[in-house]
């Protein structure tokens, strides 16, 4: 069974994000912002990260920006989430090796779920060629 860390400061938001990945069968862990999100990596397992953009104390950019310098996280999948859809702020998640980036108002959950099984499944793989 895969575990997914979901890294969203809206509780409200991560709760139904968690509800909806337990639902399909996944060990779900959830942080609040990225400094807890990273604490909870040093401790535990997580095959796939959603991670939010904006939050407080360490924002999603910043927390991805220290996965791709860690070895032990630099291979993670991670799908960004996030209100704001600029082009910079995109380029930059893709420079720094970001999965995903789904803009909140534009994805349903149900492509969110095929964006997790994929980048799941693409984890699996890659683990299994090595």
């Amino acid at each position: 069974m895969s575990t997914v860390l979901v890294v969203e400061d809206s509780v409200a938001a991560r709760e139904v994000v968690m509800r909806i990945l337990r639902r399909e069968g996944y060990e779900v862990i959830g942080a609040s912002n990225g400094r807890e999100a990273l604490d909870t990596l040093d401790r535990t397992h997580a095959d796939l990260v959603l991670l939010d953009v904006m939050m407080p104390e360490m924002d999603g950019m910043t927390m991805l920006d220290v996965m791709r310098k860690s070895p032990q996280l630099r291979e993670l999948p991670v799908i960004l989430l996030s209100a704001l859809s600029d082009e910079a702020r995109i380029q930059r998640a893709r420079e720094l090796g970001v999965s995903e980036y789904l803009v909140k108002t534009r994805f349903s959950y149900d492509e969110l779920l095929g964006h997790v099984h994929k980048h799941l499944a693409r984890g699996k793989a890659a683990q299994a060629a090595h």
